[in-house]
């Protein structure tokens, strides 16, 4: 009897085991890096909730059943350092608990937000037992020599208790998350502090002492495929392999900069290092965006910014990702400085503006879009419809992601003279899409699914398409709005011609309509003469 038993509840464990899923990992497939759980890659199509949110389970599950409805395939939440360690040594993870629960029970894949030593360039997160005792726990302090409310990322007490706290929380993440909702998790948030340079003792030491040489053996190792001020500021002493922060890379702001930076790097390698070492996850460091002639300490001086890539790269080699929090108006030049062969691009917040998703999915391969706040976006029905329909691209989007023959496009303010006319090219073909003048939301994304055919998706605009080769007029052919079928096709929904395709010279993409649509054309050429 007991060896039946026994027989019996193996074999439950080994069918439990078969149908839990595996964890998520990040793998370059077309040469660009994907997201993948159980060797299916994953774009997450989520939202980031409140601050408080999920604080509680009551506050969690109201969220995670109201995004729910409108269509997210992904959700950010916080874990703060405070409700995981209230006294020291002892851990209190009732609230991780409940939110692996309450996804479970909706299948909803989680990024978990470590809120800790660092928060929006504060410490409001950390433990009462940390704020208060300042000299075990010192803080950053400013130009006059006065505490700030940051934690110093110099002090080795708060990295090793923020790094105890964190490995204690993956152990546990590990046992209880069985079925691997936790696809992924940031470490701290916007990290950095609101001073030019942090004026504390053991700062002042370090930065007459040498640059860690990491950061010399990556200059030595990558300068030639470099660009920017890092590089160039190195050069320009010499190419030292040693030496203090002046005597590598001078004196001013932009070696304070990098000086700030490399301590926060350092901080964030060791807290994601012993973390990965119990449970592996992939992990992204997240970063407050100024702009670009901001003075350092009017932002979080020493989170990753794009002066500052390289630092990160070389100093925190366990972060994978370096994620950009956009709420500036300059999304191309965000994503242009963040999506490099060596990060993907990952967008933990923004607006809650959906058409760019179009550009970053489509553009830059973007494995995680996700608006900060998502609960407000319940009441934006415009919103939610387009969630609904990238929904239904996303099949198409992760098909085509690193192939060459997807682009997406998006209206932003005029800059550099950029005008309202867009160009993209699918060889023998070249797209333009129009942005039309009053409408207030322009984007959208275009497949080329085969040698003349196209799914075209997006509205505020139209397109038209030109031959590369001399001495061809390029026409559409056919053009039908469609939608997603359960078997994968696409399902006609109108025939488009005539007056609607302007005669075959160009397709309207959602005439009329504040919310895309979804087109399938096909091109045909015939000779000029």
């Amino acid at each position: 009897m007991k060896k039946g038993l026994v027989a019996l509840l193996a074999l439950a464990f080994m069918a439990c085991r078969a149908n839990a899923q595996s964890s998520a990992v990040l793998k370059e497939i077309n040469g660009t890096t994907r997201l993948v759980q159980d060797g299916r890659p994953m774009i997450l199509l989520g939202g980031e909730l409140h601050n408080s949110t999920s604080s509680t389970p009551s506050s969690f599950r109201k969220a995670l059943e109201t995004v729910r409805a409108m269509g997210l395939n992904a959700l950010i939440g916080s874990v703060s350092w405070e409700q995981v360690e209230p006294q020291e040594g002892r851990y209190d993870f009732s609230i991780l608990d409940s939110m692996i629960c309450i996804a479970d029970e909706a299948r909803m894949p989680l990024v978990l937000i470590w809120f800790a030593s660092y928060k929006n360039g504060e410490s409001s997160y950390a433990p009462l037992w940390v704020k208060k005792d300042t000299r075990r726990f010192f803080r950053t302090r400013d130009s006059l020599n006065h505490n700030t409310t940051t934690l110093s990322p110099f002090c080795q007490e708060t990295v090793k208790a923020d790094s105890r706290a964190y490995c204690q929380m993956l152990k546990h993440l590990k046992e209880q998350d069985r079925n691997r909702r936790v696809c992924m998790i940031q470490v701290e948030n916007e990290m950095g502090a609101f001073v030019d340079v942090d004026h504390c003792p053991e700062a002042r030491d370090a930065f007459s002492g040498p640059v860690p040489q990491g950061l010399t053996d990556y200059l030595q190792k990558n300068w030639k495929k470099m660009e920017g001020s890092l590089v160039r500021q190195w050069k320009a002493s010499g190419s030292k392999k040693k030496g203090s922060w002046e005597e590598l890379f001078g004196q001013g702001d932009l070696t304070r900069q990098f000086f700030m930076a490399a301590a926060f790097a350092q901080f964030a390698e060791e807290v994601t290092r012993s973390g990965k070492a119990i449970y592996p996850l992939p992990a992204y460091v997240n970063c407050w965006m100024a702009d670009e002639d901001a003075q350092p300490g009017s932002y979080p001086n020493g989170g990753p910014r794009p002066t500052v890539l390289d630092v990160y790269k070389a100093l925190a080699p366990s972060v994978d990702l370096l994620a950009p929090d956009i709420y500036r108006p300059t999304l191309y030049r965000i994503v242009e400085a963040y999506h490099r062969p060596d990060n993907a691009l990952f967008i933990p917040e923004l607006k809650l503006e959906a058409g760019n998703a179009y550009y970053t999915l489509a553009e830059h391969n973007a494995i995680c879009f996700s608006p900060f706040g998502i609960e407000d976006a319940a009441k934006d029905s415009i919103f939610c419809e387009e969630y609904r329909v990238l929904g239904g691209l996303l099949p198409l989007i992760s098909d085509y992601q690193g192939t060459g023959r997807m682009h997406g496009f998006v209206r932003q303010e005029v800059v550099d003279g950029a005008g309202d006319t867009v160009r993209l090219v699918f060889s023998p073909y070249e797209m333009e899409v129009h942005y039309l003048k009053d409408a207030r939301r322009a984007h959208g994304l275009a497949v080329k699914i085969a040698d003349d055919e196209f799914i075209v998706a997006g509205a505020g605009c139209q397109v038209v398409f030109h031959s590369e080769r001399q001495g061809q007029v390029c026409k559409i052919g056919w053009a039908e709005e469609v939608e997603p079928a359960e078997n994968g096709e696409w399902r006609t929904l109108r025939v488009l011609n005539g007056d609607e395709t302007g005669h075959h010279n160009w397709l309207p993409l959602a005439q009329g309509r504040t919310v895309s649509g979804i087109y399938r054309i096909k091109l045909y050429t015939y000779p000029e003469k």
